[in-house]
């Protein structure tokens, strides 16, 4: 995303029989060099696994990189009996891992096969990608990681049949009955051994036949021996057929399943019975009737639906042809219903700008309080004050709203009363006047700022300028400015800002970033464009300045679960809020892409605020600009949808939004603590243009 922001490699330089590996602080680009124009390295492996091991052989898998030139790489593949040392490591001289292996396209999966391997041995694996030849001069990106596999032994005997035992041994039908026979085929290790033809005979066909399934049908009384032959084993069952048939079957039992329940009054549960003869064989289509021996506790319909009608106790009876099957049932007294519903505290006032967190008690008929209750939260007067999901009051005008908490159609309310927003209840973090020589005590990476005297806002002697030359992508100030501030859950920005007649930005969509706020899970010195959360804070033009508030959380994206982009708002809480991962927010504009990592972002895009052409709002003029970023609340281990994002220009409000998910309940103490001021323009300043900055404040909420 920014160009400027500097990153880790490793280089890899190979002269005959030499690998040497060099960590390299790369800016822009690697170690060739034509001209002033450095060519990159190759890149680096980091997903390499092995899998699929056998005797001789492990299946290796990564994401290609590319040469360095945007071409596929090539890729030095070595093997070594763990703990394997680079240095020491066989280059795979078999198989489709031998090296050299050619690249065939950058991101896509490869995969190859490592052969020669020795049986009953632990392997390590890495890989290198170079570009040029291997005997000659090859430029070479970072070793990858490494990965182990061991091989499995020599392959046992194949299994062959041994036995083969038919089940039941023995078995007496009557004429025009039927029977069925199984087979079991073993192997040589007492193993059943599935999917074996097995063929059926009879010895004796006037008495029995038998199917090519093993279904053995009476012909006439008598015995017969019928055989079931696998690769050349049998196994035999004795049929005897006799003359009468046997005996109808009978109803014998009858049981009702559960065998006891409990239900609450009003509520029911359905019963079954099961019916079986003589010979324990389960009987379909008999008739049941049920029955009830307290209906003032439960009644039961004709198809076993027990109702709840009283706090007591029932037994409910299945028969069927005389006999019968018994459950017993518990009814329990009414489920709790939601009777009041408390909202704490009963009133509240709060600064426009401002927040407080309101909590809903529900309580039953008895007085107890019910917890998991779904509570509905509503204003009566969104002008004044709005209220998100998770019961956060937000001050948008001077004015007076009443809260309400629903819970099954009772309701309890808060009376809050919003005051002027120019007072503000925040508390100053850090100011910086940019008068005198620069930038004030507390400010680390990049200090040097351009100071203009010529251009300031009222009451003040210097403005910090960031001029933009043509083409440029960084303004002549250099990278990144930052300053850290006490972990907060919530920031408000406001700076005096004035452009030069002929800005334009970055003439397009998108950029140019201006002010950045990142996270305290992010180190000092991280890049804004990959990181745990980043805040935007800036203005595109097109024809005419629109207010941009953006969100980055590029490190929570979950890949495990499927490719992004892949909705897994409801399924985990371990994803990202910006987009990869699905979005609880509607009407934002969001982006998901790979650009070597995971890259998502939201936005909101206001109107047009910064005018073209001079008068109010002109973008010549000095233009007061203010925005406030609130975290959500985690509740229960779920983010609630209820952060807060506004922007002011010159006083008004232009962007107030309250249903923001900024994180999940995976990283629920997630704060802010740096600030950045850093320019930048990916494409390059259409023109020599100037954005001038004075009176920068920042602190938890407004303040005066």
């Amino acid at each position: 995303m920014l160009s400027y922001i500097t990153s880790r490699a490793s280089k890899v330089i190979r002269t005959v029989g030499l690998m040497l590996v060099v960590p390299a602080f790369i800016v822009c680009s690697g170690s060739e060099s034509t001209g002033t124009v450095e060519t990159p390295d190759p890149g680096t492996v980091s997903d390499l696994s092995a899998a699929a091991p056998t005797n001789s052989s492990v299946n290796l898998s990564f994401t290609q990189v590319d040469d360095g030139t945007g071409a596929p790489a090539k890729y030095d593949v070595r093997y070594g009996v763990a703990p394997m040392s680079w240095g020491s490591a066989t280059s795979v001289a078999t198989g489709s891992c031998a090296t050299p292996m050619m690249g065939n396209g950058v991101g896509s999966t490869m995969s190859c096969v490592v052969q020669g391997l020795s049986p009953s041995t632990s392997y390590n694996f890495q890989l290198v990608a170079f570009r040029g030849s291997l005997n000659g001069a090859a430029v070479f990106g970072g070793v990858s990681n490494m990965v182990a596999a061991s091989t499995t032994g020599s392959p046992p005997p194949p299994p062959v049949v041994t036995t083969v035992t038919v089940s039941p041994p023995s078995a007496s039908i009557g004429v025009s009955g039927t029977t069925t026979l199984q087979a079991t085929v073993k192997d040589q290790n007492g193993n059943v051994m599935t999917g074996q033809t097995v063929s059926w005979s009879t010895d004796n066909s006037a008495v029995a036949t038998v199917t090519s399934d093993g279904v053995v049908t009476g012909v006439a009384a008598g015995s017969a021996t019928i055989t079931a032959t696998s690769s050349g084993q049998s196994g035999t069952s004795a049929i005897t057929v006799t003359a009468a048939p046997p005996p109808p079957p009978v109803v014998t039992t009858v049981t009702v399943a559960p065998p006891s329940a409990s239900i609450a009054v009003g509520a029911n549960t359905t019963l079954t019975a099961t019916v079986k003869d003589q010979n324990g064989n389960v009987m379909t289509g008999q008739t049941v009737t049920w029955s009830t021996n307290n209906a003032a506790a439960a009644t039961v319909s004709s198809g076993g639906v027990v109702s709840g009608v009283a706090a007591g106790s029932a037994t409910i009876t299945a028969t069927s042809s005389g006999k019968s099957g018994t459950s017993s049932i518990t009814v329990t007294a009414p489920t709790p219903v939601v009777t009041t519903v408390t909202v704490a505290p009963p009133s509240a006032s709060i600064a426009v700008g401002a927040t407080t967190t309101l909590t809903a008690t529900v309580k039953d008929q008895n007085g107890n309080v019910m917890s998991g209750q779904t509570v509905t939260w509503s204003t009566n007067n969104a002008a004044a004050a709005t209220v998100s999901s998770g019961g956060v009051v937000s001050g948008v005008a001077a004015g007076s709203a009443t809260i309400t908490a629903t819970s099954s159609g009772k309701s309890g309310t808060s009376a809050i009363t919003v005051t002027s927003g120019q007072g503000g209840s925040g508390t100053i973090l850090f100011q910086e006047d940019f008068e005198g020589s620069g930038f004030s005590a507390g400010w680390y990476d990049n200090q040097t700022v351009v100071m203009s005297t010529a251009e300031h806002a009222a009451n003040s002697t210097a403005s910090a300028q960031y001029r933009f030359t043509a083409g440029a992508t960084m303004p002549t100030s250099g990278a990144s400015s930052r300053h850290k501030f006490t972990p907060s859950s919530s920031v408000y920005i406001r700076y005096d800002v004035k452009f030069t007649s002929n800005w334009v930005g970055s003439g397009l969509a998108y950029h140019p970033h201006e002010i950045y706020v990142m996270s305290d899970m992010d180190a000092d010195y991280d890049g804004p464009s990959n990181a745990w959360m980043t805040l935007y804070l800036e203005h595109t033009y097109q024809n005419g300045g629109k207010p941009r508030l953006m969100m980055q959380d590029n490190k929570a994206v979950n890949s495990s679960m499927g490719t992004p982009p892949i909705n897994l708002v409801g399924v985990t809480e371990n994803r990202s809020t910006g987009g990869c991962n699905g979005m609880a927010e509607t009407n934002m504009n969001s982006e998901c892409f790979m650009q070597g990592y995971w890259f998502n972002d939201k936005s909101i895009i206001g109107p047009v605020v910064m005018q073209p052409n001079p008068g109010t709002g002109y973008k010549g003029n000095w233009n007061r600009v203010e925005a406030y970023f609130q975290l959500n609340t985690v509740v229960g281990g779920i983010g609630q949808a209820d952060g807060v994002m506004q922007y002011w220009f010159n006083g008004t409000l232009i962007i107030d939004r309250h249903d923001i998910l900024y994180r999940t309940g995976a990283r629920p103490n997630l704060k802010l603590n740096k600030f950045l001021i850093a320019p930048y323009i990916g494409d390059g300043s259409p023109v020599d243009q100037s954005m001038f900055i004075d009176n920068l404040v920042v602190a938890t909420g407004k303040v005066p």
